[in-house]
This record gives structure tokens, C-alpha cells and sequence, in this order.
């Protein structure tokens, strides 16, 4: 459809995802941030979403929104109809040079059979385990899973490149029998992550009405039953009991908030398990300037990105082990991977009681986090883009 570009074009992008703003998830600031780099540089991007109640409220150019409707299994997500009548006359109108899509479902979908229809080349960039997040469905779930497993690995074979945002990942794609080419990109974490002052913990302090003596540990990620955080909520009970002055500040928002707030309170653990509700980026990157060490308990994460933003941050790590995990965390240098609760405790209470340590192992999470700079990985994007291109005409 559009002429051969070269390296000094501008790209015209489109992004086809089932999930952004207002919703809030590591996929969807994985779009934003690759929007950003890629507009920062002249590019155009072009995001093609669900629609949502309240997404009057981002007015942000060049987001198409499809009619959506409520899941009927998680609250705040909608599922859009992969369907527009004037997505063709509109496809035409951008002179699109990729299609990018972030979802094999619906908008995704609708996406591989845009880039077929005008012969674009179509990249996939493989976010999510789905099959971790069959509880999600309302029938069974191994059949769920291994359903899900199929049409991942048909619509792979659909696309031109697929992109893996960890290693572990491009394995996993790789023993589905995906016979099209894989790259490892992961998503990359904004500039303002490494500026954060790790000193600056009056704001923290103030309002969670702490104590100046509290060390805390913290989470970041949505409230749901995937991510694992009851875990955590069973580690703060036990270290509670040799370590007084520790608190666990728990940000984000989602659908087990409210059984996890009520787990904290069976647990007498109100005054040390403290939930921030949703906050914007600038409270955030507060969040971690005043927390003492990064806790995690996700296995079924791609890449962990907020682990990436906490070693960005200065702040050393404590997690469940996982694959894609280990190719984040370098154990015992900038974290602690772990297997068992005992070992979790274990870990934190060592951290917590050797100041020294945490601040070196601090140190060189935030000189090992240099690697997942958004700048450089968006640049990598690039190229891929570029020989999509090329490979197509």
C-alpha cells in the first residue's frame, strides 16, 4: 500500500489492543511508553482501544475507541466489539506502514486481519501467560487453558515477527511449535524511574502517617489473584513478629482488593499493610523514593516490569523466583529470588537488618537497570519495525 521507507522516514504505526487508559495494567503502560518513544522521534502512532465510561476524560489524539461492553468475570475491564465500518475508509486515510497488536483476541484480531487485507506487515508482541488467567473464565479451566494455548499458538503463525519481552517467553513461544521468527525486546522503563531520590521518604511518611523509625517494603501492581500478594501479606504476619517498625505499602487497585484488605484485617496487620487505592505516576515515583526494599510474589509474569522500575528506582528486590525473573534479578548482587514463605521472611529480615547491604545491593540495581532503558529498546523496536517493512515489500 505505501512505498518502501528508509531508515530517515517517519513510521506510521497502529496499535491494536483490547486494553488502555483509563484501565491501568503493565500492557497498557507498555503502550504508552512505546508511543512516547516512538512520537519523541517523529513517528506517528495510531492506537486502536476499547472504549470505557469514564475514557471521555483522555483526550488524546490519535486513540480510536471501539463500542465495548463490561466483563462479566473482572470488574473495570471492558471487552470491545472487534467490528467498525469505517476501520477500512480509516486504515486508507492514515496510510499505515505497521500494524502492531498487543493482544491475540479481539481488537488483536481485528488487527492481523487489517494488516492482511492492506498486506502490512503485523507484529505481535506477546505480553501475557493467558493461561495463568483462566480463573478469569467462567467454564473450565484446563479446557480453557489448553484452548488458549491453541489460539495462541495459530495466531502467531498469523504474524510476520512476534516479539518476546524475556527469554523465558521466547522459549515458551517457541515450544508451542510457532514456526515465525521471535525477538526478545522487553518493555523499557521511563527516564524518570532513574532520577528518583532514594532519600526523599518525608512524602511517603507523611501520607501513610507513618513513623520516621518504619522501614518499608513495597509492592506495586494490580490487586488481582494472579499477582500473588496474599503472599505477602502472609511474610508481613511473620516478620512482624521479630521486627516491629515495618510497614508494606501496597499500591495499586484491582478485583481482590477488597479480600485483601480483609485478610490484612484477620491478620490484626491494619496498622502495618497499608493500600494507596490509585495514584498518579508523580505519587508513585514518591512511593518508591520512600520504600526500603521492592517485594514481589507474581509467578506469571513475562518480564515483571515494576520490578525493572523498583531496581531503576535504587530500591533492591525481594521475589518469588520465576524464569522471566531470573533474567531480571541478579541474585544475591541487586535481589533475592526465592522458593519457599520461610525463605521469603528470611531474605526481607536480612535486607532490613544489614542498612549497609540494602543500600549496595540499592546501588547496583539501579547501574544493572540501565539495560531496560526505554530509549534504548525503543530504538530496537525500530529496527524490527524498519525490516518488517522491507521484508514485506
Amino acid at each position: 500500500m505505501n512505498k518502501i521507507n528508509t531508515e530517515k522516514d517517519n513510521l506510521k504505526v497502529g496499535i491494536f489492543t483490547d486494553s488502555y487508559y483509563p484501565y491501568i495494567s503493565g500492557v497498557v503502560r507498555s503502550i504508552e511508553l512505546l508511543k512516547k518513544e516512538l512520537e519523541s522521534r517523529g513517528h506517528g502512532t495510531f492506537i486502536f482501544a476499547p472504549n470505557y465510561p469514564t475514557a471521555w476524560q483522555f483526550q488524546e489524539k490519535n486513540v480510536f475507541r471501539f463500542f465495548s461492553i463490561p466483563a462479566p468475570t473482572q470488574k473495570n475491564f471492558f471487552l470491545p466489539v472487534p467490528f467498525s465500518p469505517r476501520l477500512p475508509f480509516l486504515v486508507q486515510n492514515l496510510k499505515l506502514d505497521v500494524i502492531h497488536v498487543h493482544s491475540p483476541f479481539l481488537l488483536g484480531s481485528l488487527g492481523a486481519a487489517t494488516a492482511k487485507r492492506f498486506k502490512l506487515p503485523l507484529i505481535f508482541t506477546f505480553h501475557t501467560l493467558y493461561h495463568f488467567y483462566v480463573h478469569y473464565t467462567p467454564f473450565g479451566r484446563n479446557i480453557s487453558a489448553a484452548i488458549i494455548k491453541k489460539w495462541n499458538k495459530k495466531f502467531c503463525n498469523r504474524c510476520d515477527l512476534i516479539i518476546a519481552p524475556s527469554l523465558f517467553v521466547k522459549k515458551l513461544i517457541t515450544e508451542y511449535g510457532v514456526s515465525k521468527p521471535v525477538d526478545v525486546i522487553p518493555t523499557g522503563i521511563d527516564d524518570s524511574y532513574y532520577l528518583i531520590n532514594n532519600d526523599n521518604k518525608e512524602w511517603i511518611k507523611k501520607h501513610f502517617h507513618l513513623d520516621e523509625k518504619d522501614k518499608i517494603l513495597l509492592h506495586v501492581g494490580r490487586l488481582s489473584k494472579e499477582k500473588n500478594i496474599d503472599y505477602l501479606i502472609e511474610a508481613m504476619g511473620e516478620i512482624q513478629k521479630t521486627i516491629s517498625h515495618v510497614k508494606l505499602i501496597i499500591v495499586g487497585t484491582g478485583p481482590e482488593e477488597t479480600n485483601l484488605r480483609r485478610l490484612a484485617h484477620q491478620k490484626n496487620l491494619e496498622s502495618s499493610v497499608f493500600f494507596s487505592g490509585q495514584i498518579n505516576h508523580s505519587e508513585l515515583l514518591k512511593c518508591y523514593a520512600g520504600a526500603d526494599i521492592f517485594t514481589f510474589a507474581s509467578r506469571s509474569e513475562t518480564q515483571g516490569l515494576v520490578v525493572g522500575e523498583a531496581k531503576a528506582a535504587g530500591l533492591p528486590v525481594v521475589c518469588s523466583f520465576s524464569p522471566c525473573l531470573s533474567e531480571t534479578i541478579f541474585h544475591g548482587k541487586d535481589g533475592f529470588l526465592v522458593h519457599t514463605l520461610q525463605d521469603f521472611v528470611e531474605k526481607i529480615k536480612y535486607l532490613l537488618e544489614n542498612e549497609p547491604l540494602r543500600k549496595n545491593m540499592g546501588k547496583r540495581a539501579k547501574i544493572n537497570a540501565l539495560r531496560y532503558s526505554s530509549n534504548l529498546l525503543a530504538n530496537k523496536m525500530l529496527q524490527r519495525y524498519q525490516k518488517a517493512i522491507q521484508d514485506k515489500n
